[in-house]
């Protein structure tokens, strides 16, 4: 192959291409981040997405964001129950079924509705709905 003849931003292009390929291909097999690969299952998608992430969001998206279920699970508290008495605090418990945030899942709900029904897969919370998802999340 004659590099002369081919622009230098193609070949970083490609380059980029097969980097992101082979991300995948490592994001696809490890066992670990599920939780994460629920909200960006594609490193392509990801990339493409213009997120501005507070620490606060990352951990919760990541399913680090210090629920009762997650310090349970690390022996720092008793009991994993949430506030509402209706389960585990975990964050899928606190997006979908909590009633103490049932206002805030109300207002996600009222603008998502105007598109889709509910419940949405979570990798279109992130892509469509952040702005309403992060509301609901910061409380």
């Amino acid at each position: 192959m004659c590099y002369n003849k081919i622009p230098i931003s193609e070949i970083e292009r490609q380059e980029e291409e097969k980097t992101i390929e082979k991300w995948q291909i490592q994001w696809d097999a490890t066992t670990k981040a599920q939780a994460t690969k629920e909200y960006f299952p594609n490193v392509t998608e990801r990339l493409k997405m213009k997120l501005r992430l507070s620490l606060n969001l990352t951990a919760k998206l990541t399913m680090h964001g210090k629920p009762k279920a997650y310090l349970h699970r690390f022996k720092i508290i008793q009991s994993p129950e949430c506030s509402c008495k209706h389960g585990d605090q975990t964050m899928d418990h606190l997006l979908y079924d909590c009633e103490i945030l049932g206002k805030e899942r109300e207002k996600l709900l009222a603008y998502i509705s105007r598109e889709e029904d509910w419940p949405v897969r979570k990798r279109e919370l992130v892509n469509k709905y952040l702005k309403h998802l992060q509301i609901l999340l910061t409380l």
